[in-house]
């Protein structure tokens, strides 16, 4: 997801970054729009789906053995509601004495890229 890293500096241009999270799906959303809502710009009927996910806190410290891409965190964070689009993989999950390791196998394929207009 693209992050302004000057989101809390008011005055500052916005400067994004491409930045992974990872979060547990807490629950799913279908919004079904059955007539015409021009307001909204839909023409036809539409169905979007949106995706409670309690985001984890991860542990800066701690690292994962070279070559494998596992994160860890020990604290959840704020629940966020997005649109299902958004979610870019699901991942594995293992308890390891007082914190969780993320098992991502999802690979390079899976990873989002962003290209800048200007490149």
């Amino acid at each position: 997801m693209l992050v302004d890293v000057f989101a809390r500096q008011k005055r500052h241009k916005p400067k994004f970054e491409l930045q992974t999270f990872y979060g547990q799906l807490q629950h799913l959303f279908a919004i079904r729009f059955t007539s015409a809502c021009e307001a909204l710009g839909l023409n036809e009927p539409t169905t979007i789906i949106l995706a409670a996910i309690r985001t984890c806190i991860m542990d800066e410290g701690n690292t994962s053995p070279a070559g494998l891409d596992i994160h860890y965190y020990s604290r959840e964070g704020a629940l966020h509601v997005l649109d299902a689009t958004g979610i870019q993989c699901l991942v594995g999950r293992v308890k390891d004495g007082d914190q969780w390791a993320i098992v991502d196998r999802s690979g390079s394929l899976a990873r989002a890229v962003y290209l800048d207009d200007d490149e």
